[in-house]
């Protein structure tokens, strides 16, 4: 089994994101997927049955899977790093909720050891590591050996995630900004690194599940004005990755391709791929 590096050592957060002001809006076109695979997940662990689980989100943003999941299952808690998207999750949780929720980081969780019964962790590996230091994923590394520290024996963790297929084909605008979907994939293990990293940590193979026809954005997904709205690109941040005049320069695609009518054609097409690959994928390992 691996050895954890000192959390005090490794960078809380690569923030590229502006999350303090983007969580204003964040919930306008987020949505969370894929609650029956983590639900029923969390449902199969040996721990004890599901409405009397112990869960956290690791991670929980502006608490919108914690929203769609408190009231199925016995304490939910949350943590997550940005005080903006904390105070969002807060805002949803009047005071005698069973939700908890707590600042801080990920890679040194403040619970007891063998405390929860399951975890899950949406869309957030991507901000853990500067691809540009180091392709280990260290910080990657150090949230999984906490996750495993505050997990019962038999305890799941679900971690939802974009492949580099997924990002590539299963986004419609990524055609657009190929070399920023490049960047994007850097910071993003590979799923047979994960499932290595889960197994050198010490967890026990679970599976891999893609939900193909759900999607992150929900009815708003489809727009072909989306990415022209402030908003809409919050719920992604994947746009933060563009300098201004690589943004100016796309948007100027999309605008002149929703004028002249080709955008209807192009949607289509990559609408196919989409439903071939998905956008998430979820894996699962036991402690």
């Amino acid at each position: 089994m691996l050895k954890p590096r000192d959390p005090e050592t490794l960078n809380i957060l690569t923030e590229y994101e502006n999350y303090s002001v983007t969580s204003h809006s964040y919930d306008t076109t987020r949505q969370p997927i894929g609650m029956e695979v983590i639900l029923g997940c969390f449902a199969a662990s040996n721990t004890c049955p599901l409405h009397e689980q112990i869960i956290l989100d690791a991670g929980c943003g502006t608490g919108n899977y914690l929203q769609a999941i408190h009231n199925k299952v016995g304490i939910c808690h949350g943590i997550e790093v940005n005080e903006g998207m904390l105070a969002q999750a807060q805002n949803k949780f009047g005071n005698g909720s069973h939700v908890n929720l707590d600042h801080g980081s990920l890679l040194n969780l403040p619970y007891p050891d063998d405390f929860f019964d399951g975890i899950m962790c949406n869309q957030v590996i991507h901000h853990l590591d500067d691809p540009g230091k180091t392709d280990a994923f260290p910080n990657v590394k150090a949230m999984l050996f906490a996750c495993y520290r505050v997990l019962r024996p038999h305890g799941v963790l679900v971690l939802n995630l974009c492949s580099r297929q997924q990002l590539v084909d299963g986004f419609w605008w990524a055609d657009l900004i190929p070399k920023i979907v490049d960047k994007m994939a850097a910071r993003i293990p590979s799923l047979d690194f994960t499932g290595k990293m889960l197994e050198a940590v010490g967890f026990q193979k679970g599976g891999i599940i893609v939900p193909l026809h759900e999607t992150l954005q929900g009815q708003s997904y489809c727009d072909p004005k989306g990415p022209l709205q402030k908003s809409f690109r919050d719920g992604d941040s994947t746009w933060a990755l563009l300098s201004e005049a690589e943004l100016h320069q796309t948007l100027e695609r999309i605008h002149a391709m929703n004028e002249d009518g080709s955008i209807i054609e192009y949607l289509d097409e990559r609408e196919k791929r989409r439903k071939r690959v998905g956008q998430t994928t979820f894996i699962f390992a036991r402690k």
